[in-house]
């Protein structure tokens, strides 16, 4: 099987702290992928939208543009992964990450291991997600609901007659809850099927993601209960 690194992904990291931006790029360019960097948020938006990287790594304090700026305006015209690094015990500025489109975080200080764990999840995610779209070119079964049905090949989401933009991450999630609909998915199941990784109970990622999916089908007509939270066991969505 190839592995991650035989596919030399290309990574951008913005991040205005010299030394940090060094340490993460060289470490990075060692474990075989391809990387640049930018020190400020204008020049990193400026590499995001002008390349097709696998992966983002964003800092949140950067000058010019902070993170969230970068982030809000990447999402408007890409859906590139995005790993967002932020302060320690930072649990707002995660929740607004999120909120902007974020696909995972990592609170500084970290391990090089940690993070390289990460990347790989988010590229056996694309690469999930790659292989998906090929499968659906050929074969038209498609997961829906009553209101809600999908569109891979364009990454839409029609909710109620309405288009609806979801972050690949928010996709894939309700894709899920819309595939098994009826059965409780567990937040291990949903890690692992999704978010590629093992489920840690101190990690939130997947409920801030359930909480952003929530809001935005229900700003298109849906009840609030559509994705159930049963306590104990998982998710359900059920209309």
């Amino acid at each position: 099987m190839e592995s991650i690194l035989e596919q030399n992904g290309s990574i951008l990291i913005i991040e205005d702290d010299q030394s940090v931006n060094t340490l993460l790029y060289s470490n990075l360019m060692k474990l075989g992928y391809e990387v640049d960097s930018a020190f400020d948020g204008e020049e990193g938006l400026r590499l995001a939208l002008d390349n097709d990287y696998q992966i983002i790594l964003l800092d949140i304090m950067i000058p010019k543009l902070d993170g969230f700026q970068v982030l809000e305006t990447l999402r408007s015209k890409k859906s590139t992964p995005v790993l967002m690094l932020t302060a320690k015990g930072g649990e707002q500025d995660r929740i607004c990450g999120f909120k902007t489109g974020a696909d995972d975080y990592l609170s500084k200080p970290f391990s090089m291991a940690e993070l390289e764990l990460r990347i790989q999840a988010i590229l056996r995610r694309t690469q999930v997600m790659a292989r998906a779209d090929l499968q659906t070119s050929s074969n038209n079964n498609e997961a829906s609901s009553k209101n809600i049905q999908f569109n891979k090949k364009d990454g839409l989401v029609n909710v109620k007659q309405q288009n609806v933009i979801f972050t690949p991450l928010e996709f894939d999630l309700l894709y899920a809850l819309v595939e098994d609909q009826g059965e409780v998915l567990s937040k291990a199941q949903l890690y692992q099927r999704v978010l590629l990784r093992e489920f840690s109970r101190y990690d939130r990622t997947l409920d801030m993601h359930i909480s952003k999916i929530r809001k935005k089908i229900t700003l298109a007509g849906m009840a609030v209960n559509t994705i159930k939270t049963v306590r104990g066991l998982g998710y359900c969505f059920e209309e």
